[in-house]
């Protein structure tokens, strides 16, 4: 058995992170893996949705990254696809995205701000807070248990609901979850 430097081997873990994301976009997403529907509803499980929801299964950068990649990504960076528009998102819940991700991995934004007739159309309540840009829909691609819990204990983050498939909604509105 060779003993390495403890130079050698420092050296190595210095470059960890970034030989992981070499290897995030080089393998296919089905590598490693069982192969997936390509359909992102019966990926996720769309039956787990009504029509209301169906907006939120809009495919993401870290989609065509395998789960052992994802699992492996170095915590503590966050790393956030945004599929809607973010500019007009606050402060505040970019901040509370930015905890989020860096403690449970990759997320996609799905939803921000959204027009009346949008709004509508998706089954929004006439005084959603996505009419206002003060809400966001977003997934988690990695372990998020106890992310619930997480959520409710920030005190930037107003509406809380879990989805039943996993996605989450978060406000800056009064404290209350439905």
């Amino acid at each position: 058995m060779k003993i390495q430097p403890l130079r050698s081997v420092a050296f190595r873990a210095k470059f960890l992170p970034l030989a992981l994301t070499v290897v995030a976009l080089a393998l296919p997403a089905d590598a490693g893996t069982l192969p997936e529907p390509s359909n992102p509803q019966e990926r996720v499980g769309a039956h787990l949705f009504d029509e209301e929801h169906a907006h939120l299964l809009n495919d993401s950068v870290f989609d065509k990254i395998s789960p052992l990649v994802l699992a492996a990504m170095p915590r503590g960076k966050a790393y956030i696809d945004y599929k809607a528009p973010s500019k007009c998102v606050p402060e505040q819940l970019k901040n509370v995205l930015n905890r989020v991700s860096a403690k449970y991995g990759p997320l996609t934004v799905n939803s921000t701000v959204r027009s009346r007739s949008r709004n509508r159309s998706v089954g929004g309540r006439d005084k959603s807070y996505h009419l206002n840009c003060q809400a966001v829909d977003f997934r988690v691609h990695g372990n998020a248990s106890g992310l619930m819990q997480h959520l409710s204990g920030i005190k930037e983050v107003g509406g809380l609901k879990r989805y039943p498939a996993g996605y989450y909604h978060i406000d800056t509105g009064p404290r209350r979850s439905w």
